[in-house]
């Protein structure tokens, strides 16, 4: 009798044993990263958080594209383009902007944030149009760093079509601030989408005789200027382009 308890525990063990992979695998299928498809939506509705409808006139337009890409807009504002995220709470994560998924329908997209409630339409509309090739602008070269004094945040990003894989967002600029020559070597600092105002995650140590941002810090990063006048910064690295200004 004791020697069939023993052999009945034996087999409960190894029972056990084997389904415990099985827990840890499903859960770990139950948090895959959602996705959205490819689509554009319109905004038609917006309230505040107590659910408030509100007037507007900055409608926000956004386009999911292939490779975990975005780009959006509020009506003659910015386009912002790069990668997105979505974790298993919804939190929909631009880099620039964060909203919760509360309802996804095929044709109703409804996203929240401290601000307020944004009901999205899909936007299946012909926005094909004649393209002008605008004239092209001519770049002077940046031969100081001390050009580029100022601090630039970012206001589209661009990514070239061979460039494989989302953009993550703890490496994409969202940010530079270039303080010139300074007695610790550090000419600038280079902030990640991810990176607290006080903290980034990258230094500037020079501008390189070939045109481009000798980086160290979290890593090293060789970041080449396009760019630097009118305003307008551009910078770019690894298939990606990152357009600058300095809002007030």
């Amino acid at each position: 009798m004791r020697i069939a308890t023993i052999l009945d525990m034996r087999k409960l063990l190894i029972l056990i044993t084997l389904l415990i992979p099985l827990v840890v695998f499903g859960d770990r299928k139950k948090h895959k990263p959602l996705k959205l498809p490819i689509s554009r939506w319109k905004e038609v509705k917006r309230m505040n958080p107590d659910s408030t409808v509100v007037s507007f006139s900055d409608t926000l337009f956004i386009s999911f594209k292939k490779k975990d890409s975005f780009e959006y807009k509020n009506k003659n504002g910015f386009v912002y383009r790069g990668g997105y995220t979505i974790d298993e709470d919804s939190l929909l994560d631009f880099g620039t902007a964060k909203y919760y998924i509360r309802v996804k329908r095929p044709t109703t997209l409804v996203l929240t944030n401290p601000t307020g409630i944004f009901v999205m339409a899909f936007d299946s509309s012909d926005t094909a149009k004649a393209i002008i090739l605008a004239k092209e602008e001519k770049y002077d070269t940046v031969t100081s760093i001390e050009q580029m004094i100022g601090h630039w945040t970012v206001y589209k990003r661009e990514v070239k079509e061979q460039a494989t894989g989302s953009i993550d967002n703890s490496v994409s600029i969202n940010a530079v601030y270039i303080t010139g020559p300074s007695t610790d070597g550090k000419q600038g600092f280079i902030f990640s989408g991810e990176d607290p105002k006080n903290d980034p995650s990258w230094y500037i140590k020079n501008l390189g005789v070939d045109g481009s941002l000798d980086c160290d810090g979290k890593n090293r990063r060789i970041i080449k200027v396009i760019k630097c006048q009118k305003g307008e910064m551009i910078l770019e690295e690894n298939e990606v382009r990152y357009y600058f200004k300095q809002f007030k």
